[in-house]
């Protein structure tokens, strides 16, 4: 592939493109980064900070080159992106005729911020059902999505349904990258956040004592009520085990019902009785949330939505329990990995992870070390969800039920891990994590 992209933009006000298939009463100025159904230059400002070089360009660009051109969609939301504002019925007419007979023309779908199972309702099987109604044929269609997984997985989806699809796919691990690029504008670029205290939001080095025993266990935050964070923290919360970390629980965009769960939703995350199971989520839904630690439900998007942190919460604790997004059983099962899993790196704290199968595999495919022997990640690759859900809770019960004099030695026993993989992280290769996507876009 060429040095650089082609983006291809349909519409254009004052000179400058919009965002590809904004809905057609949003295309003007007063919805400046607001545009609901797509995200607003997402791409172009990860190329930018990967230093990848791209080009600008409408359609009148076409006559002129030979060249391939990107005609690149953003999706924000699933329900919004493909079902109430569906993405393709936004694509102009005379774009759709070109796209359709002009081979220079291929269509982007850059949504590596989501990384659900491809049986969700309302995702693939509309992308699908859209191309043909639309006449698109779906080998133009490159799709980024991210489950690491991806490319698997929609081989299984396809066979599923006894279908066949063209459609390109890759999983890509945006979340590493977007990470690293928000700390950079929160705490180290010349132009950072100014109103962003360094000091009072990330560990240094220099301040990690192993003379003095901290008070305090575990960090443990949690914004959105999926169910399997709902199951671990009822287990916390019947071991009388909230009092010893710095734990929040905010019910984000929705509350749920204490009646919401059956024992068949139980089995995918209990090993034991699932009636036991939905009986503590009850409990624990009723009795004891919200659960506020620094910022609530309607502000952590004011607060670059939990991405904020403080210092004494990881300076005077042990390590982290990370309720990751996706957390399902093989086979199709996503390899979905957010920033969750780098919080804590960039803080020097051990973590147990609370999701997809083969996360740890995949940090250390990436040069990060795991935590033995504090933890056993053999966890990591039980394909169950449920078995898996619980091998990691027992090591969450075994690490709670410790004095903190015993888990300050441990913790102290891989410091050197934990520094590495904080400098490691720091030292991310920019261009390097774009590499397998780029050779992609030039298959």
């Amino acid at each position: 592939m060429k040095n650089k992209i082609n983006l291809l933009y349909q519409t254009w006000i004052d000179g400058r493109p919009l965002p590809n298939c904004i809905p057609f009463w949003k295309r003007n100025n007063e919805h400046h980064n607001n545009w609901g159904n797509v995200k607003y230059e997402y791409l172009e400002e990860i190329l930018d900070y990967c230093n990848i070089s791209y080009t600008k360009n409408n359609p009148d660009a076409l006559a002129t080159s030979g060249e391939t051109f990107w005609f690149h969609i953003q999706p924000e939301w699933i329900d919004l992106s493909f079902f109430y504002e569906n993405v393709f019925h936004f694509i102009d007419e005379d774009m759709l005729n070109q796209i359709k007979c002009n081979d220079q023309i291929k269509i982007l779908i850059w949504f590596p911020t989501e990384g659900f199972n491809l049986d969700m309702p309302r995702f693939m099987d509309d992308l699908l059902w859209t191309l043909g109604d639309k006449g698109i044929p779906d080998d133009k269609i490159y799709l980024v999505f991210g489950d690491l997984r991806m490319e698997e997985n929609f081989k299984t989806y396809l066979k599923k349904r006894r279908l066949q699809s063209a459609i390109k796919t890759f999983g890509l691990n945006i979340f590493e990258l977007n990470y690293r690029l928000e700390t950079d504008r929160m705490y180290f670029s010349r132009d950072r956040m100014r109103e962003i205290k360094v000091a009072d939001e990330l560990v240094h080095p220099d301040q990690v004592d192993d003379s003095e025993i901290r008070t305090m266990k575990y960090v443990c935050r949690n914004a959105n009520p999926r169910p399997h964070r709902i199951w671990i923290m009822s287990q916390l919360y019947k071991r009388n085990y909230l009092k010893d970390g710095y734990v929040s629980f905010l019910n984000r965009y929705f509350v749920p019902s204490v009646d919401s769960f059956s024992l068949k939703d139980a089995e995918q995350f209990t090993k034991g009785n699932p009636k036991e199971a939905v009986d503590d989520m009850q409990r624990f839904l009723r009795e004891s949330t919200p659960i506020i630690l620094d910022n609530t439900a309607d502000d952590i998007g004011e607060q670059l939505n939990q991405r904020r942190m403080k210092v004494e919460h990881y300076a005077n604790s042990y390590f982290s329990i990370i309720n990751e997004t996706v957390c399902e059983s093989a086979p199709s099962d996503p390899l979905f990995i957010t920033e969750k899993v780098y919080q804590p790196i960039l803080q020097l704290h051990p973590f147990i992870v609370v999701g997809s199968r083969g996360t740890l595999a995949h940090l250390q495919d990436c040069g990060y070390k795991t935590f033995e022997p504090m933890f056993d990640s053999s966890y990591d690759w039980i394909e169950n969800s449920a078995e898996r859900i619980d091998s990691a809770w027992r090591q969450i019960n075994l690490m709670c039920g410790m004095s903190t004099a015993d888990l300050h030695r441990m913790y102290f026993e891989i410091y050197d891990k934990l520094l590495y993989n904080r400098e490691l992280f720091l030292k991310l290769n920019k261009e390097k994590c774009l590499e397998g996507f780029i050779e992609w876009l030039g298959q």
